[in-house]
């Protein structure tokens, strides 16, 4: 039995905390993509991929990965959600997780934004004077440090599931990754898979007809942990916080916009 409904969503054990019993369809992504082609070229152009990295080399190592999870019954599913192709470039420099956010990843997402909208703004709000240098670590459960791993050894693609763990609470996203099938390249999405989909997809988040899900990095754990990392769309423009997920002292936030994500990745070495 798939772990995940016939839409791709994670199927909920009765200890996850939920926004409700049913899913909402309020908040959603379009799900225009790009091609293969053009998120290479973005890839290359604005996040460090090796020009040297030709498209039928990504495209068949994504199709493939692909295939090998349509063919698993524990993850049949996965696909039937909104599926985002990325590529991450080859970096040795992962030790400091908040630094690379803050220099590289973000930076490199803005780059990449502001050429697809030159009208429109990214910022970066960190909330009661918060840090990201310095200050991230990762949850145990995530297995983000095997993607990490992947990455410094070399070029990575993947695909990311942005609204697989829609309406689960941060905690909730993390727990659910105890009984999920371990076979080697899956985790929780964090802030360099993320930020390469949306490298790839600048508009993932930007829509005229629709209210987009907050994207949960929740593979990230901040030194405070009543801090959470997330990106999201204001209106035309895109913005990346660190603010709490405290609803009181003792009660962490759980909303329909929230979605959490799961990551699938193969190396190409």
């Amino acid at each position: 039995m798939s772990f995940f409904s016939e839409t791709g969503r994670r199927i909920p054990r009765k200890e996850f905390r939920l926004f409700g019993e049913t899913p909402q369809t309020y908040y959603r992504l379009d799900g225009r993509l790009n091609d293969y082609s053009d998120v290479l070229s973005k890839s290359i152009q604005f996040g460090g991929v090796d020009s040297s990295i030709d498209l039928n080399t990504f495209q068949t190592a994504c199709e493939n990965l692909k295939k090998e999870f349509e063919a698993n019954s524990d993850y049949r599913n996965l696909f039937n959600g909104l599926a985002v192709p990325f590529i991450c470039k080859s970096n040795k420099s992962f030790d400091d997780l908040g630094r690379d956010l803050q220099d590289v990843e973000l930076p490199n997402f803005q780059r990449a934004f502001n050429a697809k909208f030159p009208d429109h703004h990214f910022k970066a709000i960190l909330q009661s004077d918060s840090q990201l240098a310095g200050s991230i670590t990762l949850d145990p459960r995530s297995r983000y440090q095997s993607f990490v791993n992947a990455c410094k050894s070399g070029t990575v693609i993947g695909w990311y599931f942005p609204q697989t763990l829609q309406e689960f609470d941060i905690e909730s996203q993390r727990q659910q990754m105890d009984d999920l099938p371990d076979i080697g390249n899956i985790c929780l999405s964090g802030g360099i898979d993320i930020m390469a989909a949306l490298i790839g997809n600048p508009q993932l988040l930007i829509s005229e007809e629709n209210y987009a899900p907050i994207l949960c990095l929740s593979a990230y754990i901040h030194k405070d942990p009543r801090l959470v990392l997330l990106m999201k769309s204001y209106g035309p423009h895109m913005e990346f916080w660190c603010m709490t997920q405290m609803l009181s002292k003792n009660v962490t936030q759980v909303s329909e916009q929230w979605a959490g994500g799961i990551t699938i990745f193969q190396s190409l070495n």
